[in-house]
């Protein structure tokens, strides 16, 4: 009886020994539901995100082939009932209002006018993206464009806001149209040599432009215009800026994703029955990057500096908004255009090293739920390496997928 209560008790403290030794991303991943299948992961993500007017859909790289395909098939499912509007990193706000048919496409040259053509290649010529590519075309799912970096649409500016308004033609045509055209081709082309007083002249005719639009009596083609100028000037403020320099580029990372989100801001103002998805990067979505240790020089704090997509949509509308961030433990990634690709080996002291041991095809975790890892500092290759972070004041939940592939160019 003795001997029995004796092997009672060891066996009772080493489980407790155990479980208390466990790290922090053996314990998260752990909580991963798991599945065999991706679609059957997509029930409980619409449970997650049932109550939220802004879903943001991220990606650890531009080149993930595989979460192209999982985010597709998850946007098809959750928009079942036609609820979403899908609003997209890598297209500009004036290519949404004109292929959504709220613009007129005017100047704009009509053989381009696609959405393949105005969303980024790195996703909208891959085959894993297609199936959402044609269902935006063929006006299945409603769509709209939030990108300050130039897109189809943008390379038209100039002639587009003339043809658009009567008031603009005054002050962008005549003498002016010549050096405007020559300044924004290079601006378009992102040439770091224009000079100061380049820069600013256009600046200074983009803001007369602004202000003879208030002539404008159709408000809602005014009220677009007035964010497509916006975008334009943000995209101006990158250029000023440069980007070469280590603290241009992090200073211009903050200029893009503020107009991003008021981009989105904007749209679902304008629309205010409407719920969105958006596609872009884990890093984009993340509402407190502060919360990551970037962990690297020049700058192991560099995070502390920035405010992203996802924060100023959190601060735009608390607590309407999930961030779903995905990643991989296995496989390779890699530009379609490109021959080489990547390996994905997740670092021994990652979370997703320990999903891998599970064995698991794909995992959902929804750590908007886990109240107490607030604080809980854990490992995650999220953002495409190794960071440590409390990841779950970041973002409120994490797809895992075993082996994520190099995304493929569509068959023509």
């Amino acid at each position: 009886m003795k001997k029995a209560f004796f092997f009672t008790i060891v066996s009772v403290l080493a489980l407790f020994i155990s479980c208390e030794t466990k790290t922090n991303e053996q314990q998260v991943a752990d909580k991963f539901l798991a599945f065999s299948d991706e679609q059957a992961s997509f029930a409980p993500i619409k449970a997650a995100v049932k109550d939220k007017r802004i879903v943001i859909l991220g990606e650890a790289g531009h080149a993930d082939g595989k979460t192209f395909e999982i985010k597709s098939k998850l946007i098809e499912f959750l928009n079942a009932n036609n609820e979403y509007d899908v609003v997209l990193e890598g297209m500009g706000f004036l290519d949404g209002a004109v292929l959504q048919g709220v613009l007129p496409p005017l100047c704009i040259d009509s053989n381009y006018l696609d959405v393949a053509n105005a969303w980024y290649g790195l996703w909208s010529q891959t085959k894993e993206a297609a199936p959402l590519v044609e269902a935006m075309r063929s006006g299945k799912v409603r769509y709209w464009g939030m990108d300050c970096n130039p897109s189809l649409g943008d390379y038209f500016l100039i002639p587009y806001l003339l043809a658009s308004s009567p008031s603009v033609s005054n002050v962008l045509g005549g003498s002016a149209f010549d050096s405007l055209m020559a300044i924004h081709d290079r601006i378009m082309g992102m040439d770091t040599t224009l000079t100061h007083n380049e820069l600013d002249y256009f600046d200074s005719k983009m803001n007369q432009a602004r202000k003879a639009l208030e002539e404008e009596t159709d408000l809602e083609k005014k009220a677009i215009l007035d964010m497509t100028i916006d975008n334009a000037l943000a995209f101006l403020g990158q250029l000023r800026l440069g980007f070469t320099d280590w603290d241009a580029v992090n200073a211009g990372i903050n200029i893009r994703d503020r107009q991003m989100a008021e981009n989105v801001e904007w749209y679902l103002n304008r629309f205010p029955d409407r719920k969105v998805i958006i596609w872009t990067a884990n890093f984009h979505g993340a509402k407190k990057i502060d919360q990551i240790m970037y962990g690297k020089e020049p700058e192991p704090d560099l995070y502390k500096k920035f405010v992203l997509l996802g924060e100023h949509l959190e601060n735009a509308f608390p607590g309407q908004v999930y961030s779903l961030a995905f990643t991989s433990g296995d496989g390779s990634t890699g530009f379609f255009y490109a021959n080489d690709s990547t390996a994905i080996m997740p670092d021994s002291t990652s979370m997703e090293f320990r999903l891998n041991q599970r064995g698991m095809e794909y995992g959902f975790c929804d750590l908007s739920q886990k109240k107490d890892w607030a604080d809980m500092v854990f490992n995650s290759i999220v953002f495409g390496d190794c960071k440590p972070g409390k990841w779950a004041r970041a973002l409120d939940g994490v797809f895992f997928i075993n082996e994520n592939h190099k995304a493929h160019e569509i068959e023509r």
